[in-house]
């Protein structure tokens, strides 16, 4: 039965420009505790408060459970303008909604457990390793260590994938009955909080197990409208974004730089150097040809499911194409950077150093790593696909 949510913001951020707004606000708190989130190795709980107050976790949730169901461009707009304030409250865009994507196919009772009294809730999700799961009368005895688990100090569900006699099954368990096993340690994006957790034979009821689902499994009676006619991919709306922030405050530092910095052993400054000049030029080209075809593909994937028509094989390819060469492209372009501002890019504690350690992190996800190019050619050519039931 649905419940009608005790809060409805819905009302209160309608328009792409509130939304944004609203992220606009949050932006200095974010800034203010960044360096604190890379520290810790998570978000801030001020950062976190500030995320949930501009509206982040209603994002794609369904306006029946008091959520805004933003289009695509919108999300992915907003998560691009989190990350100049701070990468790590960007990915939250993700942690918050990628579940919720995902749960248009749950049993109607599963996703108002979860949102119908707490829209905010946070649900983290990972897909890394299924979960081992033994039915049981009235229930699953579940096991095994979930990776990558980003913000799971903040959430209280945690969501996988679950294993059951050789099927996919989904699985929430609240947080109080797992272990964080504290061991995200990285290079880069240091604030996701992407720790390990583990569970030790824990007793799910059957409420909080979805059935394994295929594309004809109808959306349960909350997900019918235009974005849950998008294809699984359009999360990537939700975290791509977070790499044309790099990029362009890439080009930004180093433009700022150039103007002083003399190479070492070298007469004139690097903004006369023939050689900075090219590959200035270059990135630019990169980063402003990867943003506008990545914004181009979640338009048309907008546009299509508005006309009511199913993405097809090529379609869905198109979008993954689109996600993973932002991602790849953006590396390159801060690749180009580095190259004109040399030793400036590997100076502890500036902010191309930290610019660089989280683009280096963010190309090797394994959603959108360059192992993903050869995905998009699998469709197109009619091969054996190589990647996860999840990200087709």
């Amino acid at each position: 039965m649905q419940t009608e949510p005790k809060i409805n913001m819905a009302q209160t951020f309608s328009s792409r420009s509130e939304i944004l707004s609203g992220v606009k606000v949050a932006q200095p708190t974010v800034a203010a505790h960044s360096s604190w989130a890379e520290q810790n190795s998570r978000l801030h709980d001020e950062s976190f408060a500030a995320v949930v107050a501009a509206g982040v976790p209603r994002l794609f949730l369904p306006k029946s459970l008091g959520g805004f169901e933003t289009d695509p461009v919108t999300c992915a707009l907003l998560c691009e303008q989190l990350a100049d304030s701070d990468t790590a409250a960007a990915w939250h865009v993700m942690v918050f909604n990628a579940a919720k994507l995902m749960a248009a196919k749950w049993p109607a009772e599963m996703v108002e457990l979860l949102w119908a009294e707490n829209p905010d809730q946070l649900v983290s999700a990972s897909g890394h390793t299924p979960m081992q799961g033994r039915k049981t009368t009235d229930g699953y005895i579940v096991s095994g260590t979930q990776r990558f688990v980003s913000g799971c100090d903040h959430a209280s569900w945690l969501m996988s994938p679950m294993l059951v006699e050789g099927e996919m099954y989904t699985v929430v368990v609240p947080m109080s009955q797992c272990r964080k096993l504290d061991n995200w340690d990285t290079l880069g994006m240091r604030g996701s909080g992407s720790t390990d957790v583990l569970l030790d034979d824990i007793f799910v009821p059957d409420l909080q197990v979805a059935p394994p689902a295929t594309p004809d499994t109808p959306n349960n009676l909350h997900f019918r409208g235009q974005l849950y006619l998008c294809p699984s991919r359009i999360v990537f709306a939700t975290y791509v974004p977070v790499v044309f922030s790099l990029a362009r405050r890439a080009l930004q530092q180093v433009s700022a730089l150039v103007a002083d910095k003399t190479p070492g052993g070298a007469a004139g400054k690097v903004r006369d150097k023939n050689i900075a000049q090219a590959h200035y030029g270059k990135a630019l080209a990169k980063y402003r040809a990867a943003r506008l075809m990545f914004y181009d593909a979640l338009e048309n994937t907008w546009d299509k499911a508005g006309a009511g028509n199913e993405a097809d094989a090529l379609d869905r390819a198109d979008l993954y194409l689109a996600g993973t060469h932002a991602v790849q492209t953006c590396a390159e372009v801060v690749r180009h950077v580095a190259d004109i501002a040399a030793t400036a890019m590997i100076a502890k504690g500036s902010e191309l150093e930290r610019i660089s350690r989280d683009m280096e992190t963010l190309r090797h996800h394994g959603f959108v790593n360059e192992s993903r190019y050869a995905s998009v050619a699998q469709v197109h050519w009619g091969a054996e696909l190589d990647y996860p039931a999840m990200l087709r």
